[in-house]
């Protein structure tokens, strides 16, 4: 995953003002250090194999509607 800034940063405040309910908790969730490793981990031994990845989020409470 790529490197997260700080929340309190101008620069980041700014660009999540657009960001809609499931945009904010999707990036609140991607700070989590837990999920961080869960994602690491699953990406490592899972291979990004899509059900590893959707049982992934899922143990997360991300839901990715179609």
């Amino acid at each position: 995953m790529p490197t997260i800034r700080p929340w309190d940063t101008a620069q980041l405040r700014r660009a999540l003002e657009p960001l809609d309910h499931a945009g904010f908790a999707q990036e609140w969730l991607r700070r989590n250090d837990d999920y961080r490793h869960d994602y690491d981990m699953t990406v490592r031994h899972g291979g990004g194999d899509l059900d590893t990845l959707i049982a992934m989020a899922r143990r997360w409470g991300a839901d990715f509607p179609m």
